[in-house]
């Protein structure tokens, strides 16, 4: 009996914690290989979806990018003796000798350096990503974006590259419950109009520049321009409030910090624009998600978001905070075009699903396990 073991021990970031749980809860619907065992940290059983019986989870604490994770998802692996291990991240147990597969979102930690701790983690994320192109079987991306800088800057060769797009969640799929929606912000105490933006301070997400063409806008149109809400990364209390302050945005710019998954699809349903000035993603996930929630999106144009989104989202250069806003100022005052970038939108986020992603990602496990 061949044995399948999936490291799920990221099931609660945001990026990656989507995809393991959109893969596991649609391979478990499907028809998966004969035994499958979860590698999975303690405080995080209770986000995995629901699982055949005879799947087995093992309990694996050890923090991210660390010795310990080495060691200890090797001897996790080795003690259930699975033939194939799915590491959703590109941090492979180095020592492993048994067949692996890799997911790889993206190289920002490659290529933003610095937002990475400490020179060290840098060496140690280069040090991961080509490890995990020389020793996986297969190297799945969830986009061509990603297996093009993968080959451009470690030499993946394509024969073991696989590009397997993510599906969109249920949850920003699903016609509308208004009266739920509204309780739901209600109870984070967001009321309409407002535009909304999803995301971190890393370098990269490029918060600054969002911040300072909202300036803008609040400067032109003070009395009319909507509030932003900025949600995941941002704490009410964190650096980037505290910057809005002080640029005179406090009234304006509300920092909610992370929130359940049925309060982010309602905050995507209710914002009147979805802003997001990205200047480097390996895939863009919330640019999807806001375009299945209808929600109309002004994103960066990048290589990434014209693979996934193609002409379903308003794209500008994330740079020219002048361009952001004048964008963002164009789609608050046209209507004929909010509606067509969202039924764009909604057609666009239909065509990733969820079953597709779980079935090509199946036959690469079987192509692994057979020897291929």
């Amino acid at each position: 009996m061949h044995r399948l073991g999936i490291d799920a021990r990221k099931i609660s970031d945001y990026g990656i914690g989507s995809y393991i749980q959109g893969l596991l809860g649609e391979l478990a619907r499907i028809d998966p290989p004969e035994s499958v065992t979860l590698l999975i940290g303690s405080e995080s059983r209770h986000e995995l979806p629901e699982l055949p019986e005879t799947w087995r989870i093992v309990e694996v604490d050890a923090p991210g990018y660390s010795v310990k994770e080495q060691a200890a998802v090797l001897l996790a692996a080795l003690r259930m003796r699975v033939d194939v291990l799915h590491v959703p991240h590109y941090v492979l147990p180095w020592l492993l000798p048994r067949r692996m597969v890799v997911t790889v979102h993206d190289i920002i930690h490659v290529l933003f350096p610095e937002f990475m701790p400490t020179s060290l983690g840098f060496a140690y994320a280069r040090l991961s990503i080509r490890a995990a192109v020389k020793r996986a079987r297969r190297i799945v991306t969830v986009s061509q974006t990603t297996a093009d800088d993968l080959r451009r800057l470690f030499g993946a060769s394509e024969d073991r590259l696989r590009v397997i797009p993510p599906g969109v969640q249920a949850e920003y799929l699903a016609s509308p419950d208004r009266s739920r929606d509204e309780a739901l912000l209600g109870g984070l105490g967001v009321s309409r109009p407002y535009l909304l933006h999803v995301g971190n301070h890393k370098p990269h997400k490029n918060a600054e520049g969002l911040l300072k063409a909202y300036q803008l806008l609040a400067n032109d149109r003070r009395d009319s321009v909507p509030p932003l809400y900025m949600v995941g990364g941002f704490p009410p209390d964190g650096e980037l409030a505290r910057r809005a302050q002080a640029m005179g945005l406090a009234g304006k710019v509300r920092c909610l910090g992370h929130v359940e998954r049925a309060e982010l699809a309602a905050l995507f349903r209710g914002a009147n624009a979805f802003i997001y000035p990205t200047l480097y993603e390996g895939f863009g996930l919330p640019v999807l998600e806001a375009m299945a929630c209808g929600v109309p999106v002004v994103a960066g144009d990048i290589q990434a978001v014209r693979e996934v989104a193609g002409d379903a989202v308003l794209r500008v250069n994330p740079r020219d905070i002048v361009e952001l806003a004048g964008a963002v100022r164009r789609l608050l005052g046209h209507a004929e075009l909010r509606h067509e970038l969202q039924a764009r939108g909604r057609a666009r986020a239909r065509e990733y699903s969820w079953a597709r992603a779980a079935e090509a990602t199946l036959a690469v496990y079987r192509s692994v396990l057979e020897g291929a």
